[in-house]
């Protein structure tokens, strides 16, 4: 079913995400050492830094987030199915009470 929970799945987007955070780090570390060697009272440089480092924090948050909300609807779908299959069952049980009720007993 693709749109249930699977190990595979769940390894797959941690992957992309651990990926994508690792390109991250590296481009900011590669910022870092290239603001390193500029004179540290550059202001514009390091508030361009400060702008690129919150921007990218914005768009991992966004991602889990997103990765969240996706996970806890699938949750609700799941839920929702299970509670029509626990109904079907009971209404089932109900029917076959009645049907059972109304039959004469069989004597061997």
């Amino acid at each position: 079913l693709g749109c249930c929970w699977s190990p595979e799945r769940e390894t797959e987007e941690r992957r992309q995400l651990a990926s994508s955070s690792a390109k991250e780090t590296k481009r900011t570390r590669e910022t870092m050492d290239s603001n390193n060697n500029q004179d540290p009272n550059n202001t514009a440089d390091l508030t361009d830094f400060v702008q690129n480092l919150l921007q990218q924090m914005q768009t991992r948050f966004q991602q889990m987030s997103d990765s969240i909300i996706g996970r806890i609807d699938e949750m609700g779908s799941r839920i929702d199915d299970l509670e029509k299959s626990i109904g079907d069952l009971i209404q089932q049980a109900g029917l076959e009470e009645v049907d059972m009720g109304s039959k004469p007993p069989t004597t061997t």
